[in-house]
């Protein structure tokens, strides 16, 4: 199913232009266990102004139920969440029957 993801900066800070995005689909239908990445494509901040950073496509051959989407903008490109960076910090559910369209938020941490 392809869902399509747009990617804000939520707040007075925003990411610099190049700043790579990461976007997963993961599967969270685990209550107690952690979540798994089914899909995860990369961009890119195209702008330097205003909340849109990027859309972003991702590919997901079989979408579990429930699928939350996960991004995290990575300023200082180390792979890992780290100070500055940019994370959604709220769950956003894929619908079961596609296509999907998902806006989604990141913050500062």
């Amino acid at each position: 199913m392809l869902v399509v993801v747009e990617v804000l900066a939520q707040g007075n800070e925003r990411p610099p232009v190049g700043a790579l995005i990461r976007v997963e689909a993961r599967d969270t239908s685990l209550a107690d266990g952690p979540s798994r990445t089914v899909a995860a494509v990369q961009g890119e901040v195209r702008l330097p102004s205003g909340d849109w950073l990027d859309t972003i496509q991702l590919d997901v051959p079989e979408l579990p139920d429930p699928c939350t989407i996960w991004a995290h903008v990575d300023v200082n490109r180390g792979s890992k969440l780290t100070r500055g960076d940019f994370v959604t910090t709220a769950a956003y559910p894929v619908p079961p029957r596609g296509p999907a369209r998902l806006t989604v938020t990141v913050r500062q941490v």
